[in-house]
């Protein structure tokens, strides 16, 4: 009987750290869209100041959207895992019910039986009327036995009692947590709703606005193109400045060791703005107001305040920095078989054969004055690959 208590004690305490874990989890990827959010919120205060519904703003307003869908979502786990809490407390309790009750039916009959033979006159009588000098001795042991047991099960009683105190408060603990959790879900759905409202405005404004929305993305596609141009004209350059199909062949053990390092930190890497919000994302998007029309992108767009300084993402040597009419500059880090691309950027710090840390200052992200809001385009290469940077930067 005791070894099964211990491994449903056992399961219920790794139960509850596994819990620990998943709520600050759930509690980190919280703050993170609830900052987001609030970044969201202040660029789209900036874009509202300049100009009417743009394709911008509505990125933007799609960003914020996501993140409080990412907030109701982890409201729900969250609620779920204070209903297991409950469910696991409640059974918690129900089991010391069950045992407090036959520690004190197993208390009582001790009491009784002491009570029976209280005097120290009745437990000398009971001993002396052994059969012989061993049986008397056992009684003695017993009695003795008898004492210490009763002493250990008022101490148990009374630390089951505690402990049944204690997860009753857990227990009301738990419904609060959850009631207002189920609360804030509520509140933010409805705040989820007017944003879905004024984003089917702002997209109505859009499908007004065709021309202008195709002169756009006609731009975008053809500094698209020209940049994986340019990129992959420096890659093959390489290659035949190093004699090699294999553009990173003749790395040399420091350069190897970096790469492998970058490799290492995929899904871990810092992102290249302190703050900011990825307004497109990696692979073909519908563009907003725009239907049946698609843009491929290369890399993440990422948007910020004005003024927001790029760094890199990892230490390495600057390959390139050139400029692209309608993009600014671009800068081309090396990380051994890797390369990082940060395009659309001013002021820029550095120059070909830098040797840069990771975090350091390359530039800053280029800030439209019709938008008030700055944005620069960020993409990861492996060798000809182009990779999705989202899957390398830390979530």
């Amino acid at each position: 009987m005791n070894r099964i208590f211990v491994i449903i004690w056992t399961c219920l305490v790794i139960g509850s750290v596994v819990s620990a874990q998943s709520k600050e989890e759930l509690q980190r990827q919280k703050q993170k869209a609830f900052d987001d959010i609030k970044l969201a919120r202040e660029l789209m205060e900036k874009t509202a100041e300049q100009r009417s519904s743009s394709v911008q703003q509505l990125r933007i307003l799609q960003r914020g959207i996501n993140s409080r869908s990412q907030v109701i979502s982890t409201l729900e786990s969250e609620v779920n895992l204070y209903s297991q809490n409950i469910q696991d407390t409640q059974a918690r309790i129900e089991q010391l019910t069950a045992e407090n009750k036959r520690n004190k039916e197993e208390y009582a009959r001790l009491i009784y039986y002491a009570y029976r033979n209280h005097t120290d006159y009745e437990k000398l009588m009971y001993i002396l009327a052994g059969s012989s000098i061993s049986q008397s001795y056992q009684r003695y042991k017993y009695l003795k036995y008898l004492g210490e047991y009763r002493v250990r099960k008022a101490a148990e009683i009374e630390a089951s009692i505690v402990e049944l105190d204690q997860q009753q408060k857990s227990l009301n603990a738990f419904k609060n947590e959850k009631l207002g959790l189920m609360e804030d879900k509520e509140s933010e759905q409805k705040k989820l709703l007017t944003q879905r409202s004024i984003e089917t405005s702002m997209v109505n404004s859009l499908q007004r606005k065709e021309s202008e929305l195709k002169r756009e993305i006609e731009e975008k596609e053809r500094i698209a193109r020209e940049v994986e141009a340019r990129i992959r004209q420096i890659i093959e350059e390489e290659a035949r400045r190093l004699n090699s199909n294999n553009i990173y062949g003749a790395l040399t053990p420091e350069q190897e060791l970096l790469g492998s390092d970058f490799r290492k930190n995929k899904g871990k890497l810092p992102w290249p703005v302190e703050k900011g919000i990825i307004t497109i994302g990696y692979g073909n998007h519908e563009v907003p107001g725009l239907r049946g029309s698609s843009v491929k992108n290369n890399g993440v767009d990422i948007t910020s305040s004005p003024g927001t300084q790029v760094r890199a993402v990892f230490e390495g040597e600057v390959t390139k920095v050139f400029g692209i009419l309608g993009a600014n500059y671009t800068v081309l880090v090396r990380h051994g078989e890797f390369l990082s691309v940060y395009q659309n950027l001013v002021h820029v710090r550095v120059k070909t054969g830098d040797k840069v840390l990771t975090k350091e200052r390359l530039g800053e992200a280029f800030t439209d004055e019709n938008e008030s809001v700055a944005t620069f385009h960020f993409e990861v290469w492996q060798e000809r690959n182009i990779l999705n940077p989202e899957e390398w930067i830390s979530k």
